[in-house]
């Protein structure tokens, strides 16, 4: 078993990396070498899975941020042989929610030491920066624009500081007051459709969006599409009495969600609009996005939770 784990010591403010100790250990004990790569700044990781070569897991010891950037490098490498592991260390375990991952150490490793690769969806976007280039990533999760883009925005400072949930919680109150709905236009498999006054707009390939807030929708793994959910038309004080709904799963019934499963989406704006995706602020409108089916190998648990 060829291992490298890349371990970002920032995940969890820097706690993530108490956990460390007690998965090497395990991996010395069973008798497995492995190697390590400690980041250093953004990137680190994606260049890690984007430089890899032979046959090996990559594991992801960090949060979601850690992960997404493994798994992009991976899928740009266009290695057939490498997969994806997760030893998470992280706050908010959305991934490893969906994929059935476990968060707890000792479960973890075990996991990570017992499970077959399995082939599953990942997204690939095209969106532009803050130099005016287009860019091409791949992630996991979700994408945002508005509420959502702003939300992250924020969060990411609070929740050092109050924690995952009420963290993401400030974000959320916060941005609704600040943030202003937009006119999108958005081209669903190769249909034009237009919807005015767009609160946020969210591209995901996972129900678990942040921090406890969900949908109760059928998407799987690697069933090969992804889900647009548009919150629209909505007043201050709607998107605070929807915010339940977001955290028991029941806004997917809600008449002011649009949702509809789709390969691939663009979406325009005649005003620059931030975009997010999988938990950081990446750059802006125009985005292309499209479903790339069972294209990364990950080595995880069950499809009903951790």
């Amino acid at each position: 078993m060829n291992i490298t784990l890349i371990k970002n010591p920032s995940s969890r403010s820097g706690k993530g990396r108490r956990l460390w100790p007690i998965w090497e250990d395990e991996l010395h004990n069973r008798g497995i070498v492995f190697e390590s790569v400690i980041t250093e700044q953004t990137g680190d990781a994606f260049q890690a899975g984007k430089t890899a070569t032979g046959a090996r897991i990559l594991v992801a010891v960090g949060g979601d941020g850690t992960i997404n950037e493994v798994l992009d490098g991976i899928i740009q490498s266009n290695n057939p042989d490498l997969s994806l592991g997760v030893l998470y260390a992280g706050t908010s375990p959305d991934f490893c929610r969906f994929h059935g991952i476990p968060t707890e150490p000792h479960k973890a490793i075990q996991c990570l030491l017992s499970q077959k690769p399995k082939k599953v969806d990942v997204i690939r976007i095209h969106y532009m920066k803050r130099d005016g280039i287009q860019h091409t990533a791949s992630f996991a999760c979700g994408c945002n624009i508005g509420l959502g883009a702003s939300v992250a925005n924020f969060a990411n400072h609070w929740r050092k500081r109050f924690g995952d949930t009420l963290g993401t919680g400030w974000g959320v109150v916060h941005s609704i007051v600040r943030t202003q709905p937009v006119d999108l236009l958005l081209e669903i498999d190769g249909v034009q459709k237009q919807i005015k006054q767009v609160n946020n707009l969210s591209i995901l390939k996972n129900p678990h969006i942040a921090s406890g807030l969900k949908l109760n929708v059928d998407l799987q793994p690697d069933d090969g599409k992804m889900l647009l959910v548009a919150i629209h038309g909505q007043t201050r004080k709607g998107l605070c009495a929807l915010l339940p709904a977001f955290y028991s799963g029941e806004a997917a019934d809600s008449t002011a969600v649009f949702m509809q499963s789709c390969s691939t989406i663009s979406v325009h704006s005649p005003a620059q609009q931030a975009v997010e995706f999988d938990g950081d602020d990446r750059g802006f409108l125009p985005i292309i996005a499209q479903i790339l089916p069972r294209a990364l190998q990950l080595i995880g648990g069950s499809h009903d939770g951790i």
